[in-house]
């Protein structure tokens, strides 16, 4: 049996493309779609299901013993858990199983519920040693309690924050900070 040839190009697109896709634990559609429309490329049937399920069928030379395959598409990611009314920064709830301290200092997307992205950036609540004094800076622990997202537009408070359209419940997609290197491996937080 002879393999099918592999267009290498075809694959790394894809990979980069869906990892470049916001897609944290209940924000997926455009994930699912965007893995959809390359299966249609290659195609492939597909239908995604009332549950939000995509199944792809490609059959084979024969259907006695028929093989499946899942995966998903959901990546770490956190929501807004509330809104601080004296700094109008975000407080959060993590999304998957990560430590906060692999996150601290990244960009993030948060998606508002009209479908919206804003930029921001995840932090301690003291985060910098100019601002607080003394060593609870260095030894603060890095826990939902501590963590937040500074919004990057001019905010001073929960109701700036909120007049952005940013709201308890919103979607924080984490940067991927996908690369391609020179000797074809590709690095992503989300691989």
């Amino acid at each position: 049996m002879t393999k099918p040839a592999v267009d290498v190009n075809f694959l790394l697109n894809f990979l980069t493309g869906l990892l470049n896709t916001p897609s944290p634990t209940g924000y997926t559609e455009q994930a699912l779609h965007f893995v959809q429309d390359a299966l249609t490329t290659l195609q492939i049937d597909t239908h995604l299901t009332n549950k939000g399920a995509l199944i792809a069928t490609w059959p084979g030379a024969a259907s006695a013993h028929p093989r499946a395959l899942t995966a998903h598409v959901d990546t770490l990611g956190a929501m807004v858990k509330d809104i601080d009314a004296i700094t109008g920064r975000l407080r959060l709830s993590r999304l998957g199983g990560f430590a906060w301290a692999s996150v601290e200092g990244e960009g993030c997307t948060i998606i508002t519920g009209d479908g919206r992205s804003i930029r921001g950036t995840i932090l301690p609540r003291k985060a910098s040693v100019h601002v607080h004094s003394g060593p609870e800076v260095e030894k603060l622990e890095r826990t939902d309690a501590n963590m937040e997202v500074r919004v990057d537009a001019k905010v001073r408070s929960g109701e700036d924050t909120r007049r952005l359209g940013i709201e308890v419940g919103d979607f924080i997609a984490f940067d991927p900070r996908v690369e391609v290197t020179d000797t074809g491996f590709v690095r992503s937080r989300h691989l």
